[in-house]
Parts: structure tokens; sequence; C-alpha cells
């Protein structure tokens, strides 16, 4: 592992981009790694941007700048377009293409894009982008709320964490309520296959 490994999640509020990135720190925590867990941008609200930084090395900083993020996990396609300024040629980027207006867009009236579109520029300007139907596979959980454990098993699927897969599934597990842990254990092995 490099010195510092950037993992920069983003998404909307609702759809646990906060829970993703904590489950991510856990994990690193777990393993005796050093890690810093921040909210760059945005409200947890519903339908807001939300940006948060898991920084796993030494430092005390949770800020990732321009063209530093190593891992870009995007649950909303749009969100990970906004994220560009981070994105560098060898950023690997698994994003969600179920798409949620925003709510910056929808009190405008303005059209969401195609996600085709969307994602068209983000391959423009990286190598590695997965793209993931969350939409898909939470309805075969039969539980929506599971879109972030999707994607962050999508992201262990890529074996590129500095920690074991089941290391992060037990992050997930000791904040999961008991009635939704095994709607969330199939999420993560749904999210790992597709990869």
């Amino acid at each position: 592992m490099k010195e510092r490994f950037k993992i920069l999640v983003v998404g909307v509020g609702g759809q646990g981009a906060l829970s993703a990135a904590r489950f991510l720190g856990e994990a690193a925590l777990e393993t005796k790694l050093q890690v810093n867990v921040g909210q760059l941008h945005g409200m947890s609200q519903r339908g807001g941007s939300v940006e948060t930084s898991v920084i796993i090395g030494p430092g005390h900083s949770s800020h990732i700048g321009n063209f530093e993020a190593d891992i870009v996990l995007g649950l909303e396609p749009l969100e990970v377009l906004r994220a560009l300024p981070m994105i560098k040629e060898d950023t690997r980027v698994v994003t969600n293409t179920g798409q949620i207006v925003p709510f910056s867009l929808a009190i405008q009236g303005v059209p969401y894009p195609s996600v085709e579109e969307t994602l068209k520029k983000v391959r423009a300007v990286l190598q590695h982008l997965v793209e993931v139907d969350g939409p898909a596979l939470t309805q075969k959980v039969g539980v929506p709320r599971t879109l972030n454990v999707v994607m962050l098993g999508a992201l262990a699927g890529l074996k590129l964490l500095p920690f074991e897969n089941e290391t992060l599934w037990k992050a997930i597990t000791k904040k999961c309520p008991p009635r939704y842990l095994d709607a969330n254990r199939q999420a993560f092995e749904l999210g790992i296959q597709p990869v």
C-alpha cells in the first residue's frame, strides 16, 4: 500500500455515503491502520450532495485535494462527475448507475443529464471505471437502503483495499441493526459478484 491511500465517497443525502465512509474507516482501524474520516462537502439531509473522505495512512488531515483520490466510490453518477477535479488518470472509480435527481437540480427545474452522457465524461479522464446497477441489486435484496453496502461489496470485489473483505463486512455488522443483517449480507455479496 502507498503511504497514504485516499478514498472519496460521493452521493446524495439519504444514500448512506457517510455510513459507507465510516465502515471503511472502521475496517482500517480493525486492521491497525491509521485512518482519518471526514465530511468534505454537503449535508447529509435527503437530496443534498455529500462528499466524504477516508484517508488511510500517516497524517491527521482528512482532506483530499485536486487529483489526489486513489478511489472514488460513487453512490450517484452525477456526484461522480462533480468529483472529477479530485480524479487522476489512475484513480479507480466504482459507481452506481442508478440516478437520484439532486435537490439542487430539482429546485431549479433543470433536467437530469443521461447517465450514459455523465459517465462518458468520467471515462474521458480515467482508465478504470466500474459500473454497478445498484437499483437492480437492491431490488434482488428487497431493501433499497442497502445500496451503500452493495457498493462497498463492489469495491471490496476489486481487491484494492488494504484489508480483507471479511474485515469490511465485520465493520458493517457492528453498526447494522440485527433485523437488517441478512439483507446487508446479501447486498454485500451481490456487490462483490458483478465486479
